[in-house]
């Protein structure tokens, strides 16, 4: 990239200063869209998947800008937007736009997984393409009989996802014998993960075939995970972790789930999360599909979950 060889007024064109480096847009997308007051360097620079150092010097630039306040003195700096700017809305509008439209597409991604029939075990996003342009990549998990027609029948309804937001989406079909695994950065479109959760009984018998009993599939595995974390509350951890990871790698692009999930794991005490996982709220249901346990329990962990829904018949 050439350098700049004229420089330009920062009162005329102050957006120059404000969206100056990747780092300060991360940071601006967290005080408008994730917090509704101050917070410190250190939180801003974990929700943004920023260094510290890092994001201490993005932040002293938007500080800089006129744009960001600096609350209190010594080491207790607090950091807040200033909301009522008209500049500072518009920046707001457009995260918005942003979320919105990634949660469109996934939203209607998954809703056209669950118009197959017969329908997969699950479905997930591979991983988020790395440039706008690359494809997106949908694998889905079925028995060896139906996957062939599984896969046309999705991507051919796919293709009005594809035209719509003028994209390009893969689907990849896998059977139990491809030992299928998601990867950390992976997003869970419906069902189980495929590696959790699923008994052998359920391969003999040609795969989980009706929303019923993917949902019940998912409110026991779901019960047993509460009983788990109510014996060891380092599942909660691992998990709350996970979240930050998957939002810091991709903060633009996260789904709207993941962040309820982690506001879930910050705030929720251990009992009323243990609620929360056996509630048969509208909530609870939904975020179910994107359960962020599921990712992060050992071997051990999911063979005891196994060897329980087996239990159960």
């Amino acid at each position: 990239m050439r350098p700049i060889c004229n420089g330009q007024n920062a009162f005329r064109f102050p957006l120059n200063v404000i969206l100056g480096t990747e780092a300060q847009i991360r940071l601006l997308r967290v005080m408008t869209t994730e917090v509704s007051g101050p917070i410190t360097v250190t939180d801003a620079a974990e929700r943004a998947g920023l260094t510290p150092p890092g994001a201490r010097k993005a932040m002293k630039r938007l500080v800089a800008s006129g744009f960001v306040w600096s609350i209190g003195g010594g080491k207790k700096h607090l950091y807040e937007i200033s909301r009522n700017d008209v500049l500072v809305q518009a920046i707001v509008a457009m995260f918005k736009a942003e979320t919105k439209q990634y949660e469109s597409i996934l939203n209607s991604i998954g809703k056209l997984v669950e118009q197959i029939d017969p329908i997969p075990v699950s479905a997930w996003l591979t991983s988020l393409p790395a440039n706008k342009g690359d494809p997106i990549r949908v694998s889905i998990l079925q028995d060896s009989k139906t996957i062939g027609s599984t896969v046309r029948n999705l991507q051919q309804l796919l293709q009005e996802v594809e035209s719509k937001f003028d994209m390009t989406i893969e689907v990849i079909g896998l059977t139990r014998a491809d030992t299928p695994q998601m990867e950390p950065e992976s997003i869970l479109l419906y069902g189980l993960p495929p590696d959790a959760g699923n008994s052998p009984k359920d391969t003999q018998s040609g795969g989980i075939t009706s929303h019923k009993e993917v949902d019940q599939r998912l409110s026991e595995t779901c019960l047993i995970i509460a009983k788990m974390i109510g014996e060891d509350s380092s599942i909660v951890e691992r998990a709350r972790k996970y979240t930050y990871r998957i939002l810091g790698k991709q903060p633009d692009l996260a789904s709207g789930d993941i962040r309820e999930w982690r506001d879930i794991l910050d705030e929720y005490s251990i009992r009323r999360l243990i609620q929360f996982m056996s509630s048969g709220e509208e909530r609870a249901i939904r975020l179910r599909q994107s359960c962020p346990f599921f990712s992060v329990l050992s071997s051990n962990e999911r063979d005891k979950i196994t060897a329980e829904l087996e239990s159960k018949g």
